[in-house]
């Protein structure tokens, strides 16, 4: 569960998650890892609440406390109740009918992110952790692999320092790259909450790219 130095790409699809809930699982490992209080915040770190998460066995899931106070930092989860997880998969955050509220995947060792249309980027990482951490452009210059699973590159590209028209960097994607990259016809990339790579500023189409599935080519 607790994952370091793999990046985890995200694609950030269009809707939000309407997810129904399964019968209550077993807990798993992964599940007995999230025991305790966690820290949920937006992307400025303005706004935080704590959750805690226990194995008590609930539909759906398992059950949960909210701090008071956190329907009123985060209205959306004013209904949650229950929660579950998938091994190597999304956290989720439901309601008594099973709908997810919100969904989360570890993007680093303990440090969680989801999105929610219209509202943005929210993180979660076990409370009293160190803020999560701000990398910089000229740390993600260089050469990158995305991988569908380890050792087995999907597509490889180049994150240039050149500076890009909309205020970004250039990017170059190799000969061979999988269709399932190459048709998002990537030519720019800049940071942006994880960091959020674009096809072009007017386009309206991006994929976020999380650093903690693109890593650094072998040599």
């Amino acid at each position: 569960m607790r994952r370091a130095g793999i990046l985890a790409l995200l694609v950030i699809a269009l809707g939000g998650g309407n997810a129904r809930a399964q019968p209550a699982p077993a807990a798993s490992d992964a599940a007995k890892e999230m025991v305790g209080g966690w820290e949920i915040s937006n992307a400025d770190h303005d706004r935080r609440c704590t959750v805690t998460f226990n194995i008590d066995r609930a539909p759906g899931g398992f059950k949960l406390a909210l701090d008071q106070g956190c329907a009123a930092v985060f209205p959306m989860l004013k209904d949650v109740v229950i929660w579950n997880i998938v091994p190597n998969g999304p956290l989720r955050l439901l309601d008594a009918k099973g709908n997810a509220t919100l969904e989360m995947s570890e993007v680093e060792s303990g440090i969680f992110e989801g999105e929610r249309r219209g509202e943005g980027l929210y993180f979660m990482q076990p409370q009293g952790a160190a803020t999560i951490p701000v990398r910089t452009p000229e740390q993600m210059f260089g050469d990158w692999n995305f991988l569908r699973e380890i050792d087995k590159p999907l597509c490889a590209l180049t994150l240039s320092g050149s500076t890009a028209a909309d205020a970004g960097f250039k990017l170059t994607v190799k000969p061979g790259c999988d269709a399932a990259i190459a048709n998002f016809a990537l030519s720019t990339w800049r940071i942006e909450g994880g960091f959020r790579v674009r096809p072009g500023w007017d386009a309206g189409r991006s994929i976020v790219i999380v650093p903690s599935v693109i890593v650094p080519p072998r040599l």
